[in-house]
């Protein structure tokens, strides 16, 4: 089972986080050190998590409080712009949870890069040089199951505006839940 509130919380923690980074600086019309009961943040992210299931040929989406392995996850974060200014050069980030592998050909919209570490982001697939036992260097794919992070670079997100990004995430086969994990 996934618990979805400390996803959400370390979601917009690690989203703002990004946003700090890109955003501009905002004038400050506060005393130092106050704060502002009223102020509300330019940048809101809306993520949500639903489970994909098929019903007579046909997906539908249900709750996804509970998860098993081999069943599909469909995240959606929406970056809304609750600003009167565009939000210069948004970084839309969308962590992939864990016990969880990428379903590639979900991601929309195309162009995303990928993380394994949510530091350094690359074009898909990523890849990885290993030294072999004879030292020699070889290039390498880094397996799916590995990515932890999806990033796209939309530009600026105009006052007003919101954009949509997803992607569908397998639950891994050697996930174990709760009391399965201590051998009851």
């Amino acid at each position: 089972m996934f618990d979805k509130s400390i996803f959400v919380l370390l979601t917009l923690a690690f989203s703002s986080v990004v946003y700090a980074q890109t955003a501009p600086a905002a004038a400050n019309t506060t005393k130092p050190n106050a704060k502002s009961q009223t102020s509300q943040e330019p940048l809101q992210i809306a993520l949500v998590r639903q489970k994909v299931v098929a019903v007579d040929g046909k997906e539908i989406m249900q709750s996804a409080e509970v998860a098993k392995p081999g069943d599909v996850l469909d995240e959606t974060a929406t970056y809304s712009n609750k600003s009167a200014a565009p939000v210069k050069s948004l970084q839309a980030t969308l962590p992939i949870p864990p016990n969880t592998e990428l379903v590639v050909s979900s991601i929309k919209p195309s162009g995303a890069k990928a993380s394994t570490d949510g530091s350094e982001f690359s074009a898909l697939p990523l890849k990885r040089k290993v030294k072999q036992a004879n030292g020699v260097e070889v290039e390498q794919l880094v397996p799916v199951s590995e990515y932890r992070y999806l990033r796209w670079y939309p530009g600026d997100l105009a006052a007003g505006k919101s954009l949509v990004f997803s992607a569908r995430f397998k639950v891994a086969n050697d996930y174990v839940q709760g009391a399965q994990a201590s051998g009851k």
